[in-house]
């Protein structure tokens, strides 16, 4: 069985943040930052949290009423909920006011959240059924902005794609190697902090490592060569490790990237992507899309899903 990408939509932080704005407090300068992480500028929430940001997201999506009465999931991925209930999920099941036979819970498996969630979508729906999938994020919300290391890397977003499972081929990739190099506590009983941590060094290697092995068993698994993939769309962490990875598939021209425009927005970065790939007319009927999440936990997740073009 498989997933076809109906509908996307997005909602983004009206406030922009250029690399220049570092350059006054801390160490560090536009250059320096273009250069080791491809970041140009992100959107910092002012005035919009999570939940109203995940809901403009869906809003975008434009469903009809025969659109609605097909949903039966929805599942959202977030590290950075508003509250720790009710869940955001129920929140846009309200705010749409769907039907009430309806699957709704948020997941956080951090940067990887979006494919995970795909990936689980795919495994619950019914054929012709349809779920929307949501990753949504206001990291600002837990970044130390004093921290040169980790403060230009971050952004807020929210990305939302409407999923219709099919009869098509599906394959897919899944590990977790449990490790702090990136984590967030907020409240446990020998800790306290409200700041993103990581070990840069540590997840780059790990990312380098274990993602490329994921995407390969994700194409051998399928019905498709590795030409016939169309885009490859990762989690927008770093260009230098997308680069790296375009070197043993596809080749870069192959890879869509805003991680210039937009930072890391965790587990919005791959239906970000997806919505600004939609909207500038790049994805047709029935083109094989490689999606491959990794970050937090540590974890990756890589799926092949179909367009449906506009």
């Amino acid at each position: 069985m498989g997933l076809k990408i109906l509908k996307t939509g997005s909602s983004l932080p009206e406030n922009i943040v250029e690399n220049s704005y570092f350059e006054k407090y801390l160490d560090t300068s536009d250059e320096w930052i273009k250069k080791r992480t491809g970041i140009e500028k992100r959107r910092i929430s002012k005035d919009i949290d999570v939940c109203d940001l995940s809901k403009k997201a869906v809003e975008d999506l434009n469903l009809s009423d025969e659109e609605k009465s097909k949903i039966k999931l929805i599942i959202v991925s977030s590290l950075s909920a508003d509250y720790i209930m009710p869940s955001i999920s129920s929140n846009i099941c309200g705010h749409l006011n769907l039907h009430k036979e309806i699957l709704a819970f948020d997941l956080n498996m951090a940067c990887t959240g979006f494919v995970g969630a795909s990936i689980l979508a795919e495994k619950y729906l019914e054929i012709d059924e349809y779920a929307i999938v949501v990753g949504t994020e206001v990291l600002s919300k837990y970044m130390d902005f004093n921290n040169r290391e980790n403060a230009i890397l971050f952004g807020d977003g929210s990305g939302a794609v409407l999923y219709k499972k099919t009869v098509d081929n599906f394959s897919c990739d899944s590990g977790t190697l449990y490790s702090k190099d990136l984590s967030l506590i907020g409240k446990s009983l020998d800790k306290e902090s409200s700041f993103i941590e990581m070990n840069g060094k540590n997840v780059y290697r790990f990312t380098m490592e274990y993602v490329p092995e994921s995407i390969r068993k994700t194409i051998e698994m399928s019905s498709y060569s590795e030409d016939e993939i169309d885009y490859f769309v990762l989690h927008q962490a770093n260009m230098r490790i997308i680069k790296g990875i375009a070197k043993r598939f596809g080749g870069i021209e192959k890879y869509f990237t805003n991680l210039n425009k937009f930072g890391n927005t965790s587990s919005a970065t791959i239906p970000i992507c997806l919505d600004e790939m939609n909207k500038k007319n790049l994805l047709k009927e029935n083109q094989k899309l490689l999606l491959s999440g990794f970050g937090g936990g540590l974890n990756y997740s890589t799926c092949i899903v179909l367009s449906g073009g506009k």
